[in-house]
């Protein structure tokens, strides 16, 4: 029987996670798929409920859904207790339990020694960005969402690490950031990984300072995931190549 692991959220078409997943669950010879469902609100208890099938082995969750997942599971991780934010499910017989493996994956991307620290957004990665940064110990981090991007300017001229966890700048051009506020003394971590690079990422290099894309974040949350699908090692190096090959040479993971 061929098992199912999906990606649940919305707007998601752009995702390379399927290359990533299908790549590893070949290269193990596993009997199994990933895919794609794109779900708005009032879909997601029916399509989380259909992850207790047997021909499932659990799910990743991304925007706009990683909050409303936590009430639609039998238990979380401490990691989604403490958050209130979850970007994987897993099925233990008829049971889901929610996890966050962005939370490890965004330790391992965050620059040393960084004290103070801006991150744009309010969302599910907005919430494993400050934690990681809190855990690393960052002790000023100054969360900004939409409505106070005003303050952007101020925000940034002391700052030692930008954190984008908006979705802004995917799939596009665009940028959150002005280029003209960006700094050689201040690194510059982009969870946005198509393209790759993405603008802000080229701007901050311009600008002499140390950026990364999200294409790292996303090869590290997927393994961590599907290690707890499989209980397997996940084959890291071949979702590696798949990613590189899914998004471009430029691609830093």
């Amino acid at each position: 029987m061929t098992v199912l692991a999906v990606l649940l959220g919305h707007g998601i078409g752009y995702s390379a996670s399927p290359a990533i997943h299908n790549a590893a669950f070949a290269a193990l010879e596993l009997d199994a798929r990933y895919e794609l469902r794109d779900v708005g609100a009032d879909d997601l208890a029916a399509e989380v409920d259909a992850l207790r099938a047997s021909d499932r082995i659990g799910a990743n969750v991304t925007k706009p859904h990683k909050v409303a997942v936590c009430a639609l599971v039998d238990e979380v991780g401490p990691e989604v207790n403490r958050l209130g934010a979850a970007n994987t499910i897993i099925r233990y017989g008829q049971r889901l339990v929610a996890r966050n493996t962005d939370l490890a994956a965004l330790r391992a991307e965050l620059p040393p020694g960084i004290s103070r620290a801006v991150v744009l957004g309010a969302g599910g990665a907005s919430r494993a960005a400050v934690d990681a940064l809190k855990a690393a110990g960052c002790t000023t981090v100054l969360v900004l969402d939409r409505e106070h991007w005003a303050n952007l300017p101020g925000a940034l001229m002391t700052a030692e690490l930008l954190v984008n966890a908006t979705p802004i700048g995917t799939g596009s051009d665009e940028t959150p950031v002005p280029g003209i506020l960006l700094r050689s003394e201040m690194a510059v971590l982009d969870l946005v990984y198509r393209p790759s690079p993405s603008r802000l990422v080229r701007e901050a290099r311009q600008a002499g300072a140390r950026a990364r894309g999200g294409a790292g974040m996303l090869l590290r949350q997927a393994a961590f995931s599907f290690s707890l699908w499989t209980d397997r090692d996940a084959p890291i190096d071949v979702m590696r190549d798949a990613l590189r090959r899914e998004l471009g040479p430029g691609t830093d993971a």
